[in-house]
């Protein structure tokens, strides 16, 4: 009777640890999210790092300068910009960097502001505009004189912000992207003498262009 019952408490034994073992061993094949603060939602996790995943992470060390520019208003200096592209050369879409480095304090709600007035200037439409306007009023910080802003589209359409080289977010949506990046870089931009400095006269882009 007593060999019985040591023979069930070694059962017992070895199955609690045969249980932890297999518990230790399932944990180890959940990926563990490193960086994520606790709490977040797998697809807030998502939209957040997507700036810096793949082919969208911040390049402007790495990739050549195609032209750089600055912006003045009146007597205001307002940012100086940079164009920063794989091969050094403005090929007409995406991949690419711009990058901003502002030369004075600039509220978010003007940016927002700024972005609706290019966009009106130049004509676009679209059924999310609005949406996406509120999305950058959330998104952008409040600009204070030398943060540096950059804003990256690659060949798929995909977008993305960075603040003072940190990852800032997206919007994912691939059309919001070339809209956008278009204030700047399109033929019809606001700012044609900067756009020229930015995408620079020499470009393969602008050479197989001309008629």
């Amino acid at each position: 009777m007593k060999s019985s019952i040591l023979l069930i408490g070694c059962l017992l034994v070895t199955g609690v640890a045969l249980g932890a073992d297999l518990g230790v061993e399932e944990s180890t094949r959940v990926p563990a999210l490193v960086g994520v603060p606790s709490g977040q939602s797998a697809t807030s996790i998502d939209q957040s790092t997507m700036a810096s995943s793949g082919e969208l992470a911040l390049a402007t060390d790495v990739w050549p300068l195609v032209g750089e520019a600055r912006l003045k208003v009146f007597i205001w200096e307002v940012y100086d910009s940079a164009l920063f592209t794989p091969s050094g050369h403005w090929q007409g879409d995406g991949p690419y960097r711009l990058s901003l480095h502002y030369l004075r304090n600039i509220p978010a709600a003007k940016l927002v502001e700024e972005t609706e007035k290019a966009w009106r200037q130049q004509g676009r439409d679209h059924p999310r505009l609005s949406e996406w306007l509120a999305l950058l009023g959330e998104l952008w910080p409040d600009i204070t004189q030398a943060d540096n802003l950059v804003f990256g589209l690659n060949a798929s359409g995909e977008s993305a912000f960075w603040f003072n080289g940190s990852a800032l977010g997206s919007i994912k949506d691939r059309d919001f992207g070339p809209l956008f990046g278009g204030i700047w870089l399109d033929p019809d931009t606001p700012r044609p003498e900067l756009r020229a400095q930015l995408i620079g006269p020499a470009s393969e882009f602008a050479q197989n262009s001309t008629p």
